[in-house]
């Protein structure tokens, strides 16, 4: 994954994280939270998922390299 999708995902993940929030105590609209998860919020909370969601993808390559006999014990 690159990290245009990477960056993308994780946008997309604080987006949904805000809907289901909203749901669940009957916001009608997003207001609050483009303001709130502007700037230094956004960008804090999209790096922790950025993080969250590389360490997702390098655990499912070591798990498939291991799995196809790719793992590379030289380390």
């Amino acid at each position: 994954m690159k990290d245009e999708q990477i960056r993308w995902l994780a946008d997309q993940a604080l987006n949904e994280a805000c809907r289901h929030i909203q749901d669940v105590i009957g916001i009608d609209t997003g207001d609050v939270a483009g303001m709130f998860f502007s700037g230094d919020n956004k960008d804090q909370i999209e790096e922790i998922l950025r993080e969250y969601i590389s360490l997702e993808l390098q655990i499912q390559r070591h798990k498939f390299n291991e799995f196809s006999g790719e793992e590379d014990n030289a380390a």
